[in-house]
């Protein structure tokens, strides 16, 4: 490949084209030099160990010279109105994080709701059905003490109510079970 020096100085003898920013872009670098003014004046970056290659003074420094170099000839006309820029000086910058929850653990979540409310029911109707286990015992031994007129049909009421509690607890074990397994899987990730 053959060059031509000539054409080379020809080159570096062209007048350079001067690019400007524009005004949102000049009021965006004010708004960074303020912004990183306030965190290196801060009381909470003062209590920080933070020695880097560059420091905020540097970024400032660098904001700054380039704000100062721009010269407001060509200027583009304002997007923003004044009360616009105020509002937008003032913003912070806000970082917006989506956390974003795999399928197995909302499933998990899902199970460890599911199981603790089942618990928490099975665990009040098996009070209830305690109450009325008494209470048909106590209905049938009144009963009792009437003599031949005696019908045992409280008796069979009680055990209507036993067994329903007996089941109850078997639902809550088994929830309370479901629940523990569910959030053993949580512990171990």
């Amino acid at each position: 490949m053959h060059i031509n020096l000539r054409n080379l100085e020809a080159i570096n003898e062209l007048p350079l084209e001067k690019v400007m920013l524009n005004q949102n872009q000049l009021r965006r670098l004010e708004a960074i030099d303020r912004w990183l003014r306030e965190i290196r004046d801060s009381e909470e970056f003062r209590q920080l160990e933070y020695s880097p290659d560059v420091m905020l003074g540097d970024a400032i420094q660098a904001v700054g010279e380039l704000i100062d170099f721009h010269v407001p000839y060509d200027s583009k006309p304002l997007n923003f109105t004044d009360e616009e820029w105020h509002s937008y000086l003032e913003q912070k910058p806000v970082m917006h994080i989506r956390r974003i929850i795999p399928w197995r653990k909302k499933i998990n979540s899902f199970i460890q709701g599911a199981a603790s409310e089942i618990a928490i029911l099975s665990l009040l109707t098996t009070g209830f059905m305690a109450v009325g286990t008494i209470f048909c015992h106590g209905v049938d031994r009144i009963e009792e003490s009437r003599g031949e007129e005696y019908q045992p049909t409280w008796i069979y009421n009680a055990k209507i109510f036993e067994g329903s509690a007996i089941a109850s607890i078997a639902v809550f074990l088994g929830a309370s079970l479901t629940g523990a397994c569910a959030a053993a899987d949580k512990n171990d990730d």
